[in-house]
């Protein structure tokens, strides 16, 4: 190699160190035969090692390991740029980071990002950020060092239509990097660390500016890029109801963190949040008390059924029963075979088993009454390895099954707009809080009528007041948490605010750590509450049954239910827009990747045995109603009597039609016949008589 870094190299490189000024610095590169340099190629440690910082020579001495440090750049590297489009072939961006804690940086993830700006306002302000993928090229082996410095590049992409090469200036080439994220082996999201550097590049390597003969004038410089650092919290509400009817539930997605209050004091308002996550919905979640049920269908996890039917295993009806003349009808099924007019769930995929199942209770803990925490459904989903028909998912680096999720997400959330696209897969959104307004539809809104509550939920609960009344919401995606907002015991500040009472504490206890400045280096912040989703909750009661070839199928009811929800993957937030009298700032934010699964929960309404005294209730009501019907009973029986009569009356009058038209056919047809005149033989024993 030493004979190598001898030869004659094409390019200077200026390496930059974090807040530090480097003048033409430039690394002993190894190059290739054909005098053409891949610097891909080149290890971390050679171009460390023969780089100089301020003027002194790269010492690995000054980056010792430290158990209480974390990732940094160190080194910013901008490669042979050049305003000739038939020299931009070598250009690119080159990231080297210092490990001090010897991570074990995941070197083939496509979770390892980097945030910079790629757009800019009238004054030369950034204005809009985004993520780029780094592409691991080398890292630190040797025993002394092993893992403490690592070489990615930047992967360039198309945003708007621009690359880096058209977006920036040629005579000062201006990098604003706010973070980089980093994932290690093992963890289910990167981490994000800040970079805060604004770095700046003027001139031109050997032979790659204005003048091909000119020596290098590549200079660099790095300043300090303002950002804010985030430690986001999730939590989420349901409401009981939901415009589409029973079964459905709106679900609004929250997330809170602490913004300074500097910020707010020096750029205004808080007007906008950006931020990105990868969205799904899943397919089915059969969640069961029934341990006979459990046992025979978690074996055929994934397995495809369709309208066939084991008839070892027990099957899953939704509202199935006879639907008229002999037709057997269900909502949906698993296992039901072709005797049931109804969809099926081609495979289920989804089967959880819990102690009891109770109606849904927006204020009680989620394992009592039945349901499934998140952390199960998260960890489920992660694990879920039996079938890929589908492929994976395009995060995760590839081990999420898709056969999990349904074909789209719900319509009503797919936009593209100057502000963001949302879609199913990889989404973002610049959320205005003045603008993009999140509305929480309650069933009363639809004005239904007494059939429309019949049908949705049942006659017991139209007559008896069982629907849950709800008031529809409209919210801004942003909200500042006032101290009053916490007043109050748990179930009124989660209705005040729209989270899960179970977060409540969590919330008074971040909001109590943010507003109290606790030492010199502490400052007191404002907490946030970014509400970016509302999406369709589906839960609804399933029959397990046993079915027969000839007595009625066997129901066992209250025992089983099935849900679907929206997912969030790798959710993060890009950027905060600061408004201050039409002034609009924009602050970069650095904050580590999420993963958003919601807890399931039981339905609204679940089926359960009579208590004795709604047995009682409904004997005195059916007692009653015929005491006060009495006096008119024989009209309401003779009514009754006419109208099962009716339908025969009709056939009836239906075949004395056509008789009569059969009848008039025939006299129309005779009068049209021609008269014939007949001589009738007289009778034997009558002599002379005339006829």
């Amino acid at each position: 190699m030493s004979t190598v870094r001898q030869r004659l190299f094409v390019c200077l490189i200026a390496i930059v160190m974090v807040f530090g000024v480097v003048v033409s610095a430039a690394p002993n590169i190894a190059y290739a035969e054909s005098g053409e340099l891949n610097y891909d190629k080149t290890s971390v440690m050679d171009d460390l090692t023969s780089s100089t910082v301020n003027g002194q020579p790269f010492d690995v001495k000054d980056y010792p390991y430290d158990e209480d440090s974390q990732a940094q750049i160190v080194n910013f590297v901008e490669y042979c740029y050049s305003y000739k489009g038939n020299m931009q072939s070598n250009y690119g961006l080159y990231v080297y980071v210092y490990n001090p804690q010897g991570l074990n940086i995941s070197t083939n993830s496509k979770s390892n990002k980097i945030q910079m700006a790629v757009s800019y306002d009238s004054e030369g302000k950034p204005n809009n950020y985004a993520k780029f993928d780094l592409q691991f090229l080398s890292k630190s082996e040797n025993s002394d060092y092993k893992n403490l410095f690592y070489k990615f590049k930047v992967v360039d992409r198309e945003i708007n239509g621009t690359t880096f090469k058209d977006r920036v200036n040629s005579n000062e080439r201006r990098y604003d990097v706010s973070g980089i994220e980093l994932v290690t082996y093992g963890a289910n999201n990167a981490t994000e660390y800040p970079v805060n550097g604004t770095y700046k590049f003027t001139g031109y390597a050997a032979g790659y500016g204005p003048d091909a003969g000119a020596k290098s004038t590549l200079e660099s410089s790095v300043e300090y890029l303002e950002t804010i650092t985030l430690d986001v919290k999730h939590t989420f509400y349901r409401t009981q109801t939901s415009s589409k009817g029973a079964g459905y539930q709106n679900q609004l997605d929250t997330v809170y963190f602490a913004v300074p209050q500097r910020f707010f004091d020096t750029y205004g308002k808080l007007q906008r949040i950006k931020a990105e996550w990868y969205e799904y919905k899943t397919k089915d979640i059969v969640v069961t008390s029934n341990q006979e049920f459990y046992d025979q269908a978690y074996p055929h996890i994934g397995e495809l059924f369709g309208y066939n039917h084991n008839d070892s295993v027990l099957s899953l009806g939704q509202q199935a029963g006879d639907g008229g003349g002999g037709m057997m009808v269900a909502k949906w099924g698993w296992n039901l075979g072709n005797n049931y007019l109804h969809v099926p769930a081609d495979a289920l995929y989804y089967l959880f088993k819990v102690d009891n199942i109770e109606e849904y209770d927006p204020y009680a803990d989620i394992v009592s009454i039945g349901g499934v925490e998140s952390n199960a459904l998260y960890e489920y989903i992660r694990n879920y390895n039996k079938t890929f028909d589908n492929g994976t998912l395009p995060i995760k680096d590839g081990t999420i099954s898709a056969d999990l999720f349904a074909d789209d997400i719900d319509d009503y959330r797919r936009m593209d707009t100057e502000f963001g696209k949302i879609q199913q897969g990889y989404s973002y959104y610049d959320f205005d809080a003045d603008v993009d307004l999140q509305k929480l539809t309650s069933w009363q809104e639809t004005d239904p009528s007494f059939w429309d509550n019949w049908v949705n939920w049942g006659l017991w609960d139209t007559i008896f007041g069982g629907i849950p009344e709800e008031e529809s919401k409209t919210i801004s995606p942003i909200y500042i948490v006032q101290e009053s907002d916490l007043d109050g015991n748990d179930n009124e500040v989660a209705d005040r605010l729209l989270i899960n009472a179970n977060d409540v504490q969590a919330l008074r206890d971040y909001f109590k750590d943010a507003t109290t400045v606790s030492s010199k280096d502490d400052e007191k912040k404002q907490v946030v509450l970014f509400r970016f989703a509302t999406t369709d909750y589906y839960s609804a009661a399933v029959d397990i049954m046993e079915l027969r070839t000839i007595l009625p199928d066997k129901h066992t009811s209250g025992q089983a239910y099935r849900a679907w929800e929206s997912v969030f993957f790798d959710f993060d937030i890009i950027q905060l827009t600061f408004n201050r009298d039409g002034v609009y700032t924009v602050i970069p934010v650095v904050s580590s990747p999420m993963d958003i699964v919601n807890a399931i929960t039981p339905p609204v309404q679940m089926p359960s045995e009579w208590e004795w005294w709604q047995i009682l209730l409904a004997i005195v009501l059916i007692v009653l109603l015929i005491i006060i019907l009495f006096p008119i009973l024989p009209y309401i029986l003779k009514f009754l009597f006419w109208l099962i009569c009716l339908p025969f009356r009709a056939i009836a009058a239906l075949f004395k039609g056509i008789d009569n038209r059969r009848k008039r056919k025939t006299v129309t047809k005779a009068q049209k016949e021609p008269a014939v005149k007949h001589t009738q033989k007289p009778p034997d024993d009558v002599d002379g008589l005339e006829v």
